[in-house]
């Protein structure tokens, strides 16, 4: 009889929990939108957002605010700040206190590409193109040399089939190989696509020029680099090298100045 009891509470507790809820998000649909919050969420204290951006995207503020959650359409708000370039993900609601929360992801730019017309642009991790910004200038690698006119369409994404075997593409391989790799990410400042479509490191100290030849054994190669690094970053004298080739396969070869 006891064990019947404690099912029948727990049913009733259940399905009192749920008409509370329901309660609660009916009644919620009437409440005033007092207040706009925007909480931009990146690795670095400026970036390419503020809140006065995001505001300004949406429009008559005024009119948002004198609305009910009920007329808001939270969805409409977070498709308007998606078009936004700059802008990864997008989460919005309202409080019980009237106040709308809108959280915000931004991309976070891994490479700097030029093409060979001077005209640049970011890509992110996930290979989405960024706009440049009059507000913010990362540091972060930068690509450059014999690239073709880009002809960007942010839209598009470089893993597309249209960048998929060009320097765009190679450019973002060779960097993602860097980013992963804590001593090439703290010693290498530039890609270089040559005249003849091979690829060169540009190190941030020294000036040679590390010749990593086509992206075949990309992976390999990146691994000897670290290696010979490791091995020789402290005993060497950088500037008395002209190149450090890694072409050949199995070896490095160093040429003197």
């Amino acid at each position: 009889m006891l064990r019947i009891f404690k099912i029948v509470l727990f049913i009733l507790t259940v399905l009192g929990l749920v008409s509370l809820t329901v309660l609660v998000k009916y009644e919620n649909t009437d409440i005033w939108i007092k207040d706009i919050t925007v909480n931009i969420y990146r690795p670095t204290e400026i970036g390419f957002l503020s809140s006065e951006i995001v505001l300004n995207q949406l429009g008559n503020i005024d009119s948002i605010q004198n609305l009910t959650l009920r007329e808001t359409e939270i969805e409409s708000i977070e498709e308007l700040l998606m078009i936004n370039p700059h802008i990864e993900n997008v989460d919005s609601y309202v409080t019980l206190d009237g106040k709308l929360l809108i959280n915000i992801c931004e991309k976070v730019p891994i490479i700097r590409i030029y093409d060979a017309n001077g005209k640049s642009i970011y890509v992110d991790k996930n290979g989405n193109f960024i706009p440049l910004s009059n507000r913010y200038t990362p540091r972060v690698i930068i690509a450059s040399g014999y690239i073709g006119d880009m002809n960007i369409n942010l839209s598009n994404n470089i893993h597309d089939s249209t960048y998929i075997d060009t320097p765009l593409n190679n450019v973002f391989q060779i960097n993602n190989l860097i980013a992963k790799n804590e001593l090439l990410k703290s010693q290498i400042g530039q890609v270089y696509v040559n005249s003849i479509g091979e690829y060169d490191l540009i190190p941030i100290l020294g000036n040679h020029i590390i010749k990593l030849g086509k992206t075949v054994n990309v992976e390999e190669k990146m691994e000897n680099l670290t290696s010979y690094y490791k091995k020789n970053l402290v005993t060497e004298d950088w500037d008395k090298y002209r190149t450090i080739n890694l072409k050949y396969k199995d070896q490095i070869v160093c040429t003197k100045k």
